[in-house]
């Protein structure tokens, strides 16, 4: 869906620190590759069902290599986490997702596929989580960037991304039907690490689809039937 660019600052840090001692500061990493997953643990992946047509979907969830250039595929293994303080809730027929999974050639950044299936347990939010081990011919990389967490139904709910300057300044409080109106309008399901200057694109796209309605006498009303969706978007006042 978007591009990931960004090593753990962790490694980063660990490459500069130790260049000085080598002409080249991969050297510290020998032929070892290490994979980890571009967000940070504590960040999740929301997905509901409520967002698309259809009960299958596959999350794409961004993976970062360390070490020197592939000349070959190597493998990374991902288990499900199913103990611990932060374990998968969801039942095992709500994702599939494979323990071995290929990192390609030649790249640095890779996606780990992950196959979401709406069931009726999803009425209520559940989590499915997975970690990047040692199995694999790529070993984990840091410890805060091994786990992924993935949270997802089949209702719609506030995404933890439209806040701040998404409510302030572009989309406005968050309601339901705005949130389905606004997929219509993009196909953007998730606005997170994106730059302000694409959330902008992506407003302004949604204002003049909301605008067309208008113009078609198809006007998008929030739940009172009164209030224009359009009306409660703070950035249709810039355009």
């Amino acid at each position: 869906m978007k591009k990931f660019r960004y090593l753990a600052l962790s490694a980063v840090a660990a490459l500069l620190s130790l260049s000085s001692c080598s002409e080249d500061p991969l050297d510290v990493f020998g032929q070892e590759h290490y994979v980890h997953f571009t967000r940070e643990s504590e960040r999740s992946y929301n997905f509901s069902f409520a967002t698309i047509e259809g009960d299958e979907y596959t999350l794409e969830i961004p993976v970062t290599l360390i070490g020197r250039s592939l000349e070959e595929d190597i493998t990374y293994n991902v288990e499900v986490v199913k103990t611990g303080e932060v374990a998968t809730t969801a039942s095992d027929g709500v994702f599939t997702v494979t323990s071995e999974n290929v990192f390609h050639k030649g790249a640095f950044e890779d996606v780990l596929s992950v196959q979401l299936h709406n069931m009726p347990e999803l009425s209520e939010e559940r989590t499915v989580v997975l970690r990047i081990t040692d199995k694999g011919v790529a070993k984990a990389g840091p410890e805060e960037y091994q786990t992924a967490l993935i949270k997802v139904s089949n209702t719609l709910s506030k995404p933890d991304w439209w806040s701040g300057d998404v409510t302030k300044i572009f989309l406005g409080e968050y309601s339901d039907i705005k949130y389905q109106e606004f997929i219509k309008a993009t196909g953007m399901i998730d606005l997170t690490d994106l730059s302000t200057a694409k959330v902008r694109t992506y407003t302004i796209a949604f204002v003049y689809y909301l605008r067309d309605l208008d113009v078609k006498g198809q006007t998008a009303y929030e739940k009172d039937g009164i209030t224009k969706v359009l009306d409660t978007v703070p950035y249709n006042k810039n355009l």
